[in-house]
Parts: structure tokens; sequence; C-alpha cells
């Protein structure tokens, strides 16, 4: 299609993470002994520098294969290439894999396990890095980033057998991008959107040993054994949430359980202010979603809060004699998590304006990994605290 080299690169001498669930049938061909995994690690660059030792690299548009003896640069201007084939490019495109006889490879100064691949980013003038790796090499360094390397290894445990689980529904279902659809190249991101990963260095002893431990095992429904998505948080505040209650498709297996392991554990509460004219925003912003319906002449009058309560799932407003009735992580949602740290909080009207007093970091579904830390200090091991958590999964090893 394109008649032109694909990518410019130059070689140097380098001295220096209702939707329904998965039947049996359709997950079970994962039974391979070393499954691997594709996270975009890196998107929108303008330019990508890769190195190593011992290189191998194909350029796919030609099927170009080179290899680099020693230890080497080799630089991509995306820029260069997309603005070339500027209103050619209708999908992303595999411009070239990098691979080490080592095993170790580096984007940038950031050194990786496994294979890169450049593929042309849905924004203009750029790339995304795709790393290509095993499923078990990417769980152990997720570990450090998504809980914490230094923890008890029965929690990284849970924690392991949780983002395997949700990394195998990723990759099935193919959701990974509205966007791309199934054209996505890679199976989920690194982000806290889909799941933090760690590079080469982020890996312990401690997730080491949790990823082995734990090798090949998931979380499927009880009954029909279905693979689903598996969330968690850093602390839920008292209880866990279902996804219905947050994001508003039900996801088959979950039920909120109550979590009291995680109140010693972090920061105890938090609280926001929120004032009139923030407020009147926010119910403008639900309106336009769909999410209530009012005139707006109502907006005149002052705005009335029920009585609110922890254990509420849904706030009441009064604008006048017509009710609001919101579920409370769309607070959230439209202020941020950096302003409403969680969805287990109470508001109370203060004059015109409201105070937001909250417990818990996160969105509230699935394994609390505050109180999943709590647990393995009291002794629990990864499979019951699991079975606290997610009391709708069971364990069944892939492979």
């Amino acid at each position: 299609m394109f008649s032109k080299f694909m990518v410019l690169f130059s070689v140097l001498f380098f001295w220096g993470s209702c939707f329904a669930g998965l039947k049996p049938s359709q997950y079970r061909h994962i039974s391979l002994s070393k499954p691997k995994i594709k996270v975009r690690i890196g998107d929108k660059l303008k330019k990508v520098t890769i190195s190593g030792t011992d290189l191998k690299r194909t350029l796919h548009v030609n099927n170009n294969h080179k290899k680099f003896p020693g230890r080497k640069r080799i630089r991509f201007n995306c820029k260069s290439f997309t603005r070339k084939n500027k209103g050619k490019i209708s999908k992303p495109i595999l411009l070239a894999s990098v691979s080490s006889q080592t095993g170790l490879i580096s984007l940038d100064r950031t050194k990786y396990q496994g294979r890169l691949h450049v593929v042309t980013s849905p924004s203009e003038e750029s790339c995304d890095v795709i790393q290509e790796v095993d499923m078990d090499s990417y769980i152990s360094g997720l570990l450090s980033k998504e809980m914490n390397g230094a923890w008890p290894v029965e929690a990284l445990k849970a924690q392991a057998v949780a983002a395997r689980t949700y990394a195998f529904y990723k990759q099935t279902t193919q959701q990974v991008s509205r966007k791309l659809g199934h054209q996505a190249y890679y199976d989920l991101e690194s982000s806290e959107k889909h799941q933090v990963a760690g590079d080469f260095f982020a890996t312990t002893l401690n997730t080491d040993m949790a990823t082995t431990d734990t090798a090949g095992y998931v979380l499927v429904t009880k009954g029909k054994g279905n693979l689903t998505e598996t969330f968690f948080h850093a602390k839920c505040g008292g209880k866990t949430l279902k996804p219905s209650s947050v994001w508003s498709n039900r996801v088959e297996g979950y039920s909120g359980v109550s979590c009291p392991f995680c109140d010693s554990h972090g920061k105890k509460n938090w609280k926001e202010s929120i004032s009139r004219a923030r407020m009147v925003k926010f119910l403008k912003w639900a309106k336009r979603k769909g999410h209530i319906k009012f005139r707006d002449s109502l907006l005149k009058n002052k705005i009335r809060l029920a009585k609110d309560k922890f254990k509420a799932n849904n706030l009441r407003i009064y604008l006048g004699s017509k009710v609001l009735v919101l579920k409370k992580p769309l607070l959230r949602r439209y202020f941020g998590r950096f302003s409403v740290s969680s969805n287990n909080y109470k508001m109370v009207s203060k004059g015109n304006d409201f105070r937001v007093y909250g417990k818990g970091l996160g969105h509230g579904v699935g394994m609390c990994q505050l109180g999943a830390l709590d647990l393995a200090d009291r002794g629990w091991d990864f499979k019951k605290i699991l079975a606290h958590y997610f009391p709708g999964h069971k364990l069944v090893k892939l492979y």
C-alpha cells in the first residue's frame, strides 16, 4: 500500500494493567503453558527510542528483518511517517517489532521483558508502543504498581488472581477501546483505566512468589463457570459495592460485602465542599447525560437535600417540589476522584452549599486492597481472602 519506507530510523551504538460473562467454551483455549498478553505502555508518541543488546528488528510493511549485534539504539520517527501517509491510515498499522536475545528491552530508559511493537496511533502523527510478554511476567511486575511489592505474599496472591482474571477477560472479549474495537492491537493498556503495568525492576521476591504460586488461577462465577471482569480498589471504607451501583451495568457474580478490615489502614476519612454554583453545574451535567429530568427554570429554587446516610446508594435532591434521585457514584464521576475520593459518603447541606463526608479510596467494587492486607496479616490465605470479596466466584486453574 505504501511505496516508501514505513519508518525513519537510525541505529546508534548505545553505551549507557450488563457485561456478559464468558462461557467456559469461550476461554478454555487458554491452556498454554505460557500465555502472552499485549499491553500498551506508550501512546501518542512522536518519536520512539528502543534499545538493548543483540536486537532483532522487523519492519512489517516490507517484511524487512535485521539483526544488530552488541548494544544498539533504534529510533522511529512516527511523526514523519504518519505525516507522509496522512489520509491513508484508517486503522492501526503494525509498523515494527523489536526483541532481544537477552529477553530484556528498553523503551527510552525503562527496561521491559518480552517484545516491543510500534503501532500507528489513532491520534495523528504519533505511535503507540505495545509490550508483548508472558502473562505471569506481566502479573509479577503489575503487583508492585497495583498493590505493594513488600506486602504479605497471601495479599499479593489474591491481587495476582484478580489481575490475571481481569487481563484474560479483556484479552478474550477484546473490550479494550470503544474507538478501535477489534482493530486494537493491544489487549489492555497500562493505566488506571485498566491496570498499571510494571517494568522489569518492579518485581520483587514477594511478587514473583505470589505469581508463581497462583500461576494459571483465575476467578469464574459459581454455577455457570463464566469468566467476568474482576475489580479491585484501594479502600472500601466499610463495605464494597456492586458494579451496577457504580457503573449502571450488571456484572455477573457480584454482591456487596461488609469489610471492617481496612478501617485501621490508610487515610481514615475525607471531606469536600461543594458550592451551590458547582452543584448547579453538576445537575445540568446529569441532565445532559440522561440521568435526571427537570426544567432549567427550577434551578432558581433553593437546592434542598434529603437526609443522607453512608449506607444509602442514592441522593435525593429537591428543586421546589421536584424530586431528583441520583446514584451516588455520579458525584465522583463528575467532580473526579481527587475531589470525591470514593463512592462511600454522605452529603449534608450547609446553608446554600454542601459538604461531603466520605470513607475509603476508589470506586469500591470488588476486592478492597487494604482489607486484603489486613486479612493477610491475620493469617488468611489468598483463597479465603478472595472468597470473602468475591462470594459469587470460585477459583479454577487454566494452565
